[in-house]
């Protein structure tokens, strides 16, 4: 099993939550996908669509996606680090699912 790297266990530490964590690593896996809070809500199995409208605020704000004029959500993170930091997440994830949700909510 990879170990988690400093750099990524302190990236992993920035994350709000595991909903935001499955949002971000959901539009990193679809980057040519525009997304709507809806799909977001139906695909992470979210209780209404305010805590995915709460989501797409958060990964526009902090730089993970960009909002479309008509208020949709695109992977395009503000810069290259950013996004190998969530390619290095996305790609470990699968294999530590626990320790990182432990970290998320630590």
């Amino acid at each position: 099993m990879q170990e988690l790297s400093p750099e990524l266990r302190s990236f992993i530490l920035t994350l709000p939550s595991v909903p935001f964590l499955e949002a971000l690593l959901l539009v990193h896996a679809a980057p040519d996908q525009i997304w709507t809070a809806e799909a977001i809500a139906r695909r992470l199995y979210l209780q209404g669509i305010a805590p995915a409208l709460q989501i797409v605020e958060q990964l526009t704000a902090r730089g993970f996606c960009v909002a479309t004029s008509d208020g949709q959500l695109a992977y395009r993170p503000a810069d290259p680090a950013l996004h190998e930091a969530v390619t290095q997440l996305a790609a470990i994830y699968r294999q530590q699912l626990i320790e990182i949700t432990r970290l998320v909510h630590g």
